[in-house]
C-alpha cells in the first residue's frame, strides 16, 4: 500500500487486478487535490496493470468545484485500463456532485461500498 500522508492511499488486489485510491480526509484543499494527483502520477509505477480503478471517497463530505476538477484529472490518469473507474461514495455526497457536476456521472459508475464495486468488476 503507498500513502500520502493524511490525505491519501492506494492498494493494488492482485486477486481482482484492480487498484483502489482512497481519500481519507471528510474536507481537502484545491491544494491538497494536487498534492494527490502528483503522488498519484508517480505512484501509478508501482503498481503492475490493473484492470480497474475504484476511488474510494467514503469519508469525503464537502467537494469544491476546483477540487472535483483536479480529482477527475487523476481519475482519467487512473483510468487508462481496459476496464471501469468506478468512485465509490455516500448518497450524501452523491447528491451534492450530481446537482453541481451531473455530466461527471457520464463516466463513472458509482457505488456506496467497495464490495459493491468489486462485485461489479466481477460481473463486467
Amino acid at each position: 500500500m503507498s500513502t500520502l500522508n493524511d490525505l491519501f492511499s492506494s492498494e493494488f488486489l492482485k486477486d481482482n487486478a484492480i487498484l483502489i485510491g482512497k481519500i481519507k480526509k471528510p474536507t481537502i484543499t484545491k491544494e491538497e487535490a494536487i498534492k494527490i494527483l502528483e503522488f498519484v502520477k508517480q505512484d501509478i509505477q508501482n503498481y503492475p496493470a490493473h484492470q480497474h480503478f475504484i476511488l474510494d471517497v467514503l469519508d469525503v463530505q464537502e467537494v469544491s468545484n476546483p477540487i472535483i476538477g483536479v480529482l477527475m484529472k487523476a481519475l482519467e490518469f487512473w483510468k487508462k485500463t481496459r476496464g471501469y473507474g468506478i468512485l465509490v461514495m455516500t448518497e450524501e455526497l452523491l447528491q451534492k456532485i450530481m446537482i453541481e457536476q451531473p455530466a461527471m456521472f457520464d463516466f463513472f459508475a458509482v457505488f456506496h461500498s467497495i464490495d459493491e464495486a468489486i462485485a461489479f468488476t466481477k460481473k463486467a
